[in-house]
This record gives C-alpha cells, sequence and structure tokens, in this order.
C-alpha cells in the first residue's frame, strides 16, 4: 500500500511535500526491513519502530532540505529524544534516514549528487571504528 501520495525517487519533485501514510511505511518496513543496510540480523523490527518514526517526522519536517546538511542536527535531536537504550547507534540511525530519505525521494546532498549521476544506491556509512 504505502504512502497517500508517495512518487519513486526517480520521479519525485524536488522540495515537494508529501502527505506520508506513516502506518503503511510502517508495515512495508515491517516485511523488508531484513534487506535494509540498517538492519541488524536478529534484532526484533519493535527495535526499529521508534526510529522509523524519528526518521518519518524529520522527513516531513524537514523534506526540502538535503539530508547530509541536516546529519549533526538530527543526531543531536536523535539523542534528546531517545535514551541510550532506544535509540541505534548512530551509523545504523544514520543509514536509516538515508533509506527512508532516498524512498520518499528527498535529497540526500552531496552523496545524492553522486548516486543521481551514476543511478546507483548510496553507500551505507560503516560503524565508526
Amino acid at each position: 500500500m504505502g504512502s497517500i501520495h508517495r512518487y519513486p525517487p526517480r520521479q519525485a519533485v524536488p522540495g515537494k511535500c508529501e502527505v506520508v501514510d506513516v502506518k503503511a511505511e510502517l508495515e512495508e518496513w515491517r516485511e523488508g526491513i531484513p534487506s535494509s543496510g540498517f538492519y541488524q540480523p536478529g534484532t526484533s523490527f519493535s527495535r526499529y519502530e521508534p526510529s522509523l518514526m524519528f526518521a518519518y517526522d524529520c522527513y516531513l519536517q524537514y523534506h526540502q532540505v538535503p539530508l547530509a546538511g541536516l546529519l549533526h542536527t538530527l543526531e543531536q535531536r536523535y539523542e534528546e529524544r531517545f535514551d541510550h537504550f532506544e535509540r541505534l547507534d548512530w551509523h545504523h540511525m544514520e543509514n536509516l534516514l538515508r533509506e527512508v530519505w532516498q524512498r520518499m525521494g528527498a535529497p540526500l546532498g552531496d552523496v545524492g549528487q553522486a548516486r543521481a549521476a551514476g543511478g546507483h544506491p548510496l553507500p551505507l556509512r560503516q560503524p565508526y571504528g
């Protein structure tokens, strides 16, 4: 089912706000999360659900801003909103945000321009040291 007005990334209009059926998006993630780049095998979907909700909230608020320019701010907000035990490691959350931004067709910034030029998916960030 998906979003009410979701456009595939190749058809998305930069800066266009969308109405997102977050409940339907979560259902799609529930089934497809094992194939995502941020998924850790054996982890329950319920562990990711609050972070996905946060990512969609951020998307709805900042959909016109390239993700690359928001990451520092979003990291701070993520750490403020969730305690240490509830949140994902930042490198996993950053990858989750990238996948949500890509899914919604929102601008990614510098890395997103490379994807548009080459047509290949973005490389996911690796854990820090």
